[in-house]
């Protein structure tokens, strides 16, 4: 057997850093923007719901501190698929409330969506008629954070806020309210 020319391992070695150099160059749009790689982004929930072909589901409580619409929508396409509503306080700018929901099965949010965070405590709640888990989070950030989440139906609903907790579950028992 002959060994491989050299202007072929050559032309073979040029290909393959192309190659690497595209894949590289594809996730800088994402990175600039802070946009997950993988996730879409749509500027709003009509967008988003054409696009999965399903209802996002939104709640009908939100205290005056935070903003309407959503600052950022995005979908992350599974399996399951998964969107995000990024939802930002009216005095800083800052995100306040993130609500992601898995569509068509009951799913903890891919990392992509809600990064991982260091659980402090857990307790068992209600949410409307439905059982869920509220947790006290730290973020990476040092920020400290509750995070409650309940499956209903063929959605796992999961909301993190940076706020009162009582806010929060009037926030999830709204959402809850508006789809049984």
């Amino acid at each position: 057997m002959r060994s491989i020319p050299r202007v072929v391992r050559s032309w073979l070695l040029l290909v393959g850093a192309f190659a690497v150099g595209l894949k590289a160059a594809d996730r800088v749009p994402a990175l600039m923007a802070g946009t997950p790689h993988g996730a879409r982004i749509y500027a709003t929930v009509a967008e988003a719901e054409h696009a999965v072909g399903a209802k996002i589901w939104v709640p009908a409580y939100y205290p005056d501190t935070m903003a309407w619409p959503p600052a950022r929508i995005d979908l992350w396409p599974g399996p399951p698929t998964s969107v995000a509503l990024r939802i930002l306080g009216r005095a800083d700018g800052r995100e306040r409330l993130v609500l992601v929901q898995s569509l068509h099965a009951p799913a903890s949010p891919p990392d992509e969506l809600l990064p991982a965070v260091h659980v402090l405590t857990t307790n068992a709640v209600t949410v409307g008629r439905h059982p869920a888990t509220l947790t006290r989070v730290l973020a990476p950030s040092g920020q400290l954070l509750h995070d409650v989440w309940w499956d209903q139906g063929p959605r796992r609903l999961t909301l993190r806020y940076s706020g009162p907790v009582e806010e929060l579950i009037l926030i999830a028992t709204s959402l809850e309210r508006m789809h049984r």
